[in-house]
C-alpha cells in the first residue's frame, strides 16, 4: 500500500507518519510538509490512501484532495485536523474518513478498517498486468509500477484494445479511429504495424508477454491476462462500481463515443 500524508507542522508530520507505520508497518509513505512538493510529486497517479490536514498553507488539503482525485480516483482521502469548521467543506469531498487532533492509533486503524475503497494492494496480488480506465488511462506493471511505453501513441492504441473488451480489430480500424486517418493506404498500414510492435515489446520488456494477440491481421487483448476495472465492472464488482466517478479514459476523445463508454452510462 502507499499512503501520502501532507501537514505543514513538523512535529505533527512526524507523528502522523509514526503512527501509519505503526498501523500498516509494510505500507510505503510519502511525507510531505508543503502542498507545491506533493504538485511536484511525478507518481500522483499510484496512492492507495492520503491522510490530510486541512491546513497547509496557502493551499488547502481540500484543494489537494481535488488534484489528487484527479491522478487517483479511486485513493482513500482522510483529512486530519484541529479544525472542526472546516467540516462540512471536507465532507463535500465524499472522503473516506474525518479525524479530529488529537488522536489515537486506534483511530488511524478505524479509518483503514472503513475505507470508501479496497486498496490495490489487498485486494489482488495476482501478477497480472493492472490497467485502470476511470479517469485518466493507466498501466502498471510489477510492484505497483507505472509502465512506460516507448511511443504514447502506442500507449493509446492499448488503451483502444482495452476498450474493445477482447475483440479483435484491424489495423485500418486502429487508423480510423485512434490516428483519425480515413485514407488507409500503404504507408498508414506500416506506422500503425510499427506501433503496435512497440507496443508488443514495451510489454514483454515489462514481462507481460501474453497480453496481445496477434492472429489473422487482428489484434486483441487478452482479457485474461490484465486486471482492469472496466472489466470488473461489466463483471458486477462493487468496488468497480464505487471507484467509478463519471469519467472514463478522459485522456482520449474516441474514449466518449466508444461503445464501452455507452455500455457505462447504461448501467
Amino acid at each position: 500500500m502507499k499512503i501520502l500524508a501532507i501537514d505543514d507542522e513538523r512535529y505533527a508530520l512526524q507523528m502522523l507518519v509514526e503512527t501509519l507505520h505503526k498501523v500498516r508497518p509494510e505500507a510505503e509513505i510519502i511525507p510531505f510538509r508543503r502542498a507545491s512538493q506533493f504538485l511536484e510529486y511525478e507518481a500522483k497517479d499510484t496512492f492507495d490512501a492520503a491522510f490530510l490536514d486541512i491546513r497547509i498553507g496557502k493551499m488547502s488539503g481540500i484543494q489537494v484532495a481535488i488534484e489528487l482525485k484527479k491522478h487517483s480516483p479511486h485513493c482513500n482521502i482522510v483529512f486530519v485536523t484541529s479544525y472542526s469548521e472546516y467540516a462540512f467543506a471536507a465532507i463535500q469531498m465524499r472522503p473516506s474518513g474525518y479525524i479530529m487532533k488529537p488522536y489515537t492509533e486506534e483511530d488511524i486503524r478505524n479509518e483503514f478498517e472503513n475505507f470508501r475503497y479496497v486498496p490495490e494492494a489487498e485486494s489482488k496480488n495476482n501478477g497480472k498486468l493492472r490497467v485502470r480506465t476511470f479517469g485518466n488511462f493507466r498501466v502498471f506493471g510489477s510492484g505497483n509500477t507505472p509502465l512506460k511505453f516507448s511511443r504514447t501513441i502506442s500507449k493509446e492504441i492499448f488503451a483502444y484494445l482495452i476498450d474493445q473488451c477482447g475483440y479483435p480489430v484491424t489495423s485500418k480500424e486502429i487508423a480510423a479511429d485512434v490516428l483519425e486517418v480515413e485514407d488507409f493506404d500503404r504507408p498508414t498500414s506500416k506506422k500503425v504495424s510499427q506501433y503496435v510492435s512497440d507496443l508488443i515489446k514495451d510489454l514483454e520488456a515489462a514481462g507481460f508477454s501474453n497480453v496481445i494477440i496477434k492472429q489473422n491481421r487482428q489484434i486483441q487483448v487478452n482479457k485474461e491476462a490484465v486486471d482492469c476495472d472496466l472489466y470488473d465492472l461489466f463483471a458486477g464488482d462493487t468496488n468497480a462500481l464505487n471507484s467509478y466517478h463519471g469519467e472514463y479514459m478522459i485522456d482520449y476523445s474516441w474514449a466518449e463515443i466508444s461503445d464501452s463508454a455507452e455500455r457505462i452510462k447504461s448501467l
